[in-house]
């Protein structure tokens, strides 16, 4: 049993050292945004916005390109056809 005392202290020991840790990136967080007004919020706030949006957009695009509801051949058929055909009304 003197064993589980042992692991209960370096338990304890650790949780201790996580807690100063937690408070030293705590403290540093409230340092860096000690400046921050609501305005830069807000901005920010709209960027972030406005980044999202954009990543929206371009991913919905890339969707449609990936699901293409005429199979790839079907479309190189109709190009080649297409082609003759504007091969026959120029005369050639």
């Amino acid at each position: 049993m003197e064993y589980v005392n042992y692991i209960a202290i370096g338990c304890s020991i650790a949780a201790f050292g996580l807690s100063l840790i937690a408070c030293a990136r705590v403290g540093k967080f409230v340092k860096a945004t000690a400046e921050t007004d609501w305005e830069t919020l807000a901005n920010l706030t709209g960027d972030i916005a406005a980044l999202k949006r954009t990543c929206q957009t371009l991913n919905n695009r890339l969707n449609g390109m990936n699901k293409a509801t005429i199979p790839q051949e079907q479309i190189i058929q109709q190009m080649l056809e297409h082609q003759n055909v504007e091969q026959i009304r120029r005369g050639g």
